[in-house]
């Protein structure tokens, strides 16, 4: 064997050897981390339709891409949550929140999802994060008033202090606030039996809504007491 063969032979071994080194880099560099793995996983009786399927297979592209892509981790979460995977929703989500802690529509789906798991002290948790961080979002504080008026009822006395808060807030940025905000500090007062309070919201309720039956009648009856 000539030293010109044994060159070219050593020359091919070599570019052999940094090829297969660059392609395992690439492997190790690209495969599903446990996390992915995790994310992707979907129930084994799940069935998506085929805009979900869609929808799933963009997000996995884009995460493949950058696991920290927040649209995709939201598509992939409401694609869990479409099929009632809601734990699996969540996991997503958190990892979104984390990318973007102040988003709204990912703080709102995650206490829409504890409030379905009747997981209330999580779901008002995040209700109570987006009015602070965007307190023109008027469902939060209805969604969060109920929750304490039928669910976590040791905190209903905060209700008071949160629709006044909302009315405060929503006056400011748009002129006025909604008109079950009022009607919901009603009922609160009625309830707690503060009469004069209650008298109070029922007629703000009844002038801007007087068509409102239940509410003129409520009042009439407060105000024979």
């Amino acid at each position: 064997m000539t030293k010109e063969y044994k060159k070219v032979i050593i020359a091919i071994i070599v570019l052999v050897l940094i090829i297969g080194a660059g392609i395992f880099i690439y492997y190790l560099k690209n495969r599903p981390t446990e996390e992915m793995k995790a994310f992707l996983s979907l129930p084994e009786e799940a069935i998506l339709t085929e805009e979900q399927q869609m929808k799933y297979n963009a997000a996995r592209t884009a995460l493949e891409e950058n696991i920290n892509n927040p649209q995709a981790l939201i598509a992939l979460a409401q694609v869990r949550y479409d099929v009632q995977d809601l734990d699996g929703a969540i996991k997503v989500y958190l990892k979104a929140l984390e990318i973007q802690p102040t988003d709204t529509l990912i703080l709102n789906n995650l206490a829409d999802i504890y409030t379905q798991k009747e997981e209330y002290e999580k779901a008002a948790e995040f209700y109570l994060r987006i009015i602070e961080h965007t307190p023109k979002w008027v469902n939060a504080y209805r969604n969060l008033a109920t929750i304490y008026r039928y669910h976590l009822k040791d905190r209903y006395p905060e209700m008071e202090q949160l629709l006044l808060d909302g009315i405060k807030i929503i006056k400011e940025l748009e002129g006025g606030a909604p008109v079950d905000f009022y009607s919901m500090l009603a009922v609160f007062y009625d309830e707690t039996g503060n009469i004069e309070k209650a008298i109070e919201n029922y007629e703000i309720v009844v002038e801007l809504t007087p068509e409102n039956q239940s509410a003129k009648m409520r009042l009439e009856e407060l105000k024979l007491k």
